[in-house]
């Protein structure tokens, strides 16, 4: 599609794929100024595939942006031959408020025993003001890591049956968004520190924080290739690390190191036949498997340092 640059609007990007693959697109898009984007079903039966919908403006940068998302799109089966990714669906809307289309199909969600996501331009609804809830305000621009994902709920199953009585001190690694480590925070955890390398994902988690007035609590790091330095005086009771299954086992070595003996691993972001592998992995490290549990075709475990 050749667009009118002349016409006002927007242009409606779409492509299918690996889900953590396609993260890493939605982050490349909101660099490009997006402004967000939306994961939904992929047409594909293929277990964790996903659909990925994002808007570039119709304005004198679109040429150049279209460009480098084409660029970027090009190089990525080079690092993921096994990707698989679909061909960019291109989509002119013309005169149309997309965010506030889109800001419609986002609504309060009950996410799990006792958290409630809820946009920061609505209200709860009144069942989520029980005192039996916490509520996570956010602006879920990148739907992965907002609580909406499977993957995202079943490491909250995890955090709500240890903290704080068998965890005050908890990493989340990968914060994406920093509901994980908010939840944590929420839940009554003394000392919460969350890591990523993308400085992004960092910005938005900071922002959330201070929507839900939690800076006090919650420590933020941007992480590198020195990481394991920075990192080397402090242990945790609880690790959690909502992400792929390359990066679970590239991190394994690194993350089991920074558990107190005693302490407890939720990994989740995994597919169902990825799991017998990594679950032998983590073996080998020491950990002990305490369950497993799954949803959407997504699996999450437990473990435990001895």
């Amino acid at each position: 599609m050749s667009p009118d640059r002349s016409a006002r609007g927007w242009v409606e990007l779409s492509i299918e794929g690996p889900a953590f693959i396609l993260e890493a697109v939605a982050d490349f898009l909101s660099e490009l100024g997006s402004g967000g984007a939306i994961f939904s079903e992929s047409k594909k039966n293929q277990p964790g595939y996903e659909r990925l919908t994002g808007f570039l403006a119709r304005d004198k940068r679109l040429s150049a942006r279209m460009s480098k998302l084409r660029k970027y799109l090009a190089d990525l089966p080079k690092l993921f031959p096994e990707a698989g990714l679909s061909r960019l669906e291109v989509e002119t809307i013309l005169d149309q408020d997309w965010i506030n289309q889109w800001r419609e199909t986002v609504v309060p969600t009950k996410i799990s025993k006792k958290f409630w996501v809820v946009p920061e331009w609505q209200k709860p609804p009144k069942e989520a003001l029980d005192p039996g809830f916490h509520i996570i305000t956010m602006e879920p621009g990148l739907a992965f890591g907002t609580g909406y994902h499977a993957s995202t709920q079943l490491c909250l199953e995890m955090i709500e049956e240890l903290v704080p009585d068998q965890a005050i001190k908890v990493l989340d690694v990968g914060t994406g968004t920093g509901i994980l480590a908010m939840a944590s925070a929420m839940l009554g955890a003394q000392e919460v520190l969350a890591v990523d390398i993308d400085p992004l994902s960092l910005k938005v988690t900071e922002d959330n924080i201070r929507r839900n007035h939690l800076k006090d609590k919650i420590k933020l790091l941007r992480a590198g290739a020195k990481i394991n330095k920075r990192l080397s005086n402090q242990n945790f009771d609880l690790i959690v690390a909502n992400l792929f299954a390359a990066e679970l086992k590239r991190l394994g070595e690194y993350l089991v190191r920074h558990l107190d003996p005693g302490g407890y691993l939720a990994i989740s972001g995994i597919l169902p036949d990825q799991t017998p592998e990594l679950v032998r992995f983590y073996k080998k490290l020491g950990m002990k498997i305490l369950k497993k549990k799954e949803q959407d075709q997504w699996i999450a475990v437990l473990m435990k340092k001895s």
